[in-house]
């Protein structure tokens, strides 16, 4: 079945309940929907993980972890999607989520330099004073946050379908094979008589 082959790549209850970050929400994870796989809890956490994965803010666990709690559906499928965007592959996805942005907003792509700039400005933000803060450096990140959150949501809705299609390709593929297991059987059980 699919829930055979989906838990194969999935950690186990005591593997999240032992991840750092979790903080508040640890003792909410003994409620047995969060773990249950089944194809409504399957797609989802394939939308919210996805969406999750490219929310432009650090320790995305944590909002993916409060929204299968509240939501009630599978936990682990979730944390393993927002894994999707790791240090690996973060500046791609960064890159993409910024040129949609600016796509959307119809405003141009940074240069290079621009961008090391900014990144620059971005880092040492914690280090100036408040009132230092540019306004410019927010214009220059709408096109990243919008981007990366259309991303998000675009990517997510394709995942939410193609689990629904998976599940139901899954769940039809074996009704046809315990069918003709069982009209092999009966063939056999009439050639035997």
């Amino acid at each position: 079945m699919a829930k055979a082959f989906i838990r194969r790549y999935l950690p186990t209850p005591e593997q999240i309940r032992e991840m750092k970050g979790l903080g508040f929400l640890r003792n909410r994870l003994s409620d047995p929907s969060l773990w249950h796989l089944n194809r409504r809890s399957a797609s989802w956490a394939m939308f919210w993980g996805l969406f999750c994965a490219f929310l432009p803010v650090p320790f995305q666990m944590v909002p993916a972890t409060a929204i299968a709690i509240v939501f009630r559906i599978n936990l682990p499928l979730m944390i393993l999607l927002v894994w999707i965007t790791n240090p690996l592959t973060l500046l791609p996805f960064m890159y993409s989520g910024y040129w949609l942005g600016s796509h959307l907003l119809d405003v141009p792509m940074l240069t290079w330099h621009q961008l090391e700039h900014l990144a620059t400005r971005a880092l040492h933000m914690s280090d100036a004073p408040v009132d230092a803060f540019e306004v410019g450096l927010l214009q220059q990140l709408k096109p990243f946050f919008l981007g990366s959150v259309v991303l998000g949501l675009v990517l997510g809705t394709i995942g939410y379908i193609a689990m629904r299609y998976f599940w139901r390709w899954h769940v039809v593929t074996a009704w046809r094979k315990r069918l003709e297991a069982r009209l092999a059987q009966k063939s056999n059980d009439i050639s035997a008589q």
